[in-house]
């Protein structure tokens, strides 16, 4: 048997060995895609992590100013408690040595009056009352100035004291502070993973949406947008409600009954039924005006889809905002047409 060379064999087999290492082209553009978003994915997260990292950063350095802030008050206070001690023993050594003068002028007193009591005379007796008035005076002054310097000396202390339990006290907030930062910063990981799923679940909640609602989409009677954290099913007021009338019409209820049964899959979402109206006052009828229009309109949507077995009460809310939060300005027919609408709002459970 004739061999087969080995450059023929590889040339035979080449496809089939590309096929099993790399796939088809749909399965390398997929992943392409998937590689892109988790790009996505982790530059937001990242982008998160940094702004709270940053703010971290910052809390720190304000803390550490602050402190040092605190600490020269500190030092300054202690550098005048110092000052006040030592004038404080010098006045305490310079009343020691008046009060030393002072008895030895005392005792020189005393040495006169023991004279002139030898001699005793009328004038004598008063002078020698005079100088016993005089020492108690100067007793007493001096008490008083220590007194008054002891005090001093405690209310600088206890200056000092509240200070520094009002810098241990900013301390520990300042810690405080930086604990639930670090918190919150353990946290927004955390909630980044269940936001893009609850964003990957309204991605995918839109395009059922689309795909049931294409015939309503393509007429105009429907009109439906997508935010980075809510999906709007837009109502348009020629299909739905007659002018001036909160009653539902008949047309409306089949496209009514598709959002129903979608939004029955997704449990897990809140609906907000908001209705509006165009800013041309009402004029008789049962609605007081468009406050009242827009809320019956809002509710008549909301019974409607709350009509079903098993849906959750508990996740839908209704409001009207009357004429307050048009989409355009109410200058033409037409702006006021696109005004009067009922927008029915899902909201995943977890907000950006």
């Amino acid at each position: 048997m004739k061999q087969i060379s080995p450059l023929l064999l590889l040339l035979l087999l080449w496809p089939m060995a590309a096929f099993a290492l790399f796939g088809s082209s749909d399965d390398l553009d997929r992943c392409k895609d998937d590689k892109v978003a988790l790009e996505l994915k982790n530059k937001y997260c990242y982008k998160d992590k940094v702004a709270a990292e940053t703010e971290l950063a910052q809390l720190k350095t304000q803390y550490a100013n602050e402190k040092a802030g605190f600490l020269d008050k500190i030092a300054d206070l202690e550098g005048q408690l110092e000052k006040l001690r030592g004038e404080f023993a010098l006045l305490d050594k310079t009343s020691k040595r008046e009060k030393k003068d002072l008895k030895t002028r005392i005792a020189e007193l005393q040495k006169t009056i023991n004279t002139l009591k030898a001699k005793s005379s009328n004038k004598e007796q008063q002078l020698l009352s005079e100088n016993q008035k005089l020492q108690k005076r100067i007793e007493k002054e001096l008490g008083q100035l220590k007194g008054e310097n002891k005090k001093l000396q405690a209310d600088h202390l206890a200056a000092l004291a509240a200070l520094k339990a009002l810098h241990d006290e900013e301390i520990s907030k300042r810690d405080e502070s930086i604990r639930n930062l670090e918190e919150e910063m353990a946290s927004l990981k955390k909630l980044s993973k269940d936001q893009q799923n609850e964003l990957d679940r309204m991605k995918s909640q839109g395009k059922e949406l689309e795909k049931k609602l294409s015939s309503e989409i393509k007429k105009g009677e429907i009109r439906l947008k997508r935010f980075s954290n809510k999906l709007v099913i837009n109502l348009d007021d020629k299909i739905s409600f007659a002018s001036g009338s909160p009653k539902l019409k008949p047309g409306v209820k089949k496209a009514l009954g598709k959002i129903r049964d979608i939004l029955s899959n997704y449990p897990e979402n809140n609906i907000m039924v908001e209705g509006h109206t165009d800013n041309i006052p009402l004029k008789g009828g049962r609605n007081k005006d468009n406050w009242h229009l827009s809320s019956q309109r809002a509710l008549s949507v909301l019974r409607f889809l709350l009509d079903k077995k098993g849906v959750d009460p508990g996740r839908f809310a209704a409001v009207g905002y009357g004429e307050h939060h048009p989409l355009v300005s109410n200058d033409t027919k037409e702006n006021r047409s696109l005004n009067r609408r009922v927008d029915i709002v899902v909201i995943p459970r977890i907000q950006n």
